[in-house]
């Protein structure tokens, strides 16, 4: 989880992209930490998923994360889930008025899914995880117009993780000079327990 809100708050390039995958990773590992014991897991998966559920959740998430090229070209995307399809669709009709546009979106999402034209290329593919999603978009997104204005529309967003801003407090509480010389895994050790520990109150 301080991974994603980490990623979720760097300066250096729009992360909308990752945020689905982020929260679908973080229940994953806490999955794997605990064996996939769902007696273990549970208590803290079911916390994270109903604050996803009520306060995070957001069409734009999971239509970034179609638009993403870094999971296009990855053999285990979650791109053809029903809930991302959906909330691309309603992306769609949400930001672009047009019906006859809203159409041709639809059509063009089978090009960018099948990888034809511009997004054969392998360059695309190289370049898919290495370049910032919407200047990819620019670069390679010419096979599918009205998608590409689209994704750079929606993948130009900024998130941030202020929602969590409290926990970042955790981070510093632990990492101060008395204690700044902790190894580096006693110090996730800590801020994992702490963390896991304000989760439980809530």
């Amino acid at each position: 989880l301080i991974r994603m809100l980490c990623i979720m708050d760097t300066d250096r390039m729009p992360s909308i992209g990752y945020v689905y995958d982020g929260m679908y990773r973080a229940r994953r590992a806490i999955k794997n930490i605990f064996k996939n014991k769902k007696k273990l897991y549970k208590p803290f998966t079911s916390i994270i998923k109903d604050r996803w559920d009520k306060k995070l959740r957001r069409d734009i998430h999971a239509a970034a994360y179609l638009l993403n090229p870094a999971f296009l070209y990855d053999k285990f995307n979650m791109c053809t889930k029903k809930e991302i399809m959906d909330s691309f669709v309603e992306m769609v009709t949400t930001l672009i008025s047009d019906r006859d546009i809203q159409r041709k979106c639809i059509d063009e999402v089978a090009i960018y899914q099948d990888r034809l034209g511009s997004f054969a290329r392998q360059l695309a593919f190289d370049s898919s995880k290495s370049m910032q999603t919407d200047e990819w978009w620019r670069v390679f997104g010419c096979s599918a117009p009205n998608i590409q204005s689209l994704a750079i529309k929606i993948l130009s967003q900024t998130s941030s993780s202020s929602g969590c801003e409290r926990n970042w407090s955790v981070f510093e509480r632990i990492h101060t000079k008395k204690r700044n010389r902790l190894e580096h895994q006693r110090l996730n050790d800590l801020v994992f327990v702490h963390y896991n520990l304000r989760l439980k109150e809530r």
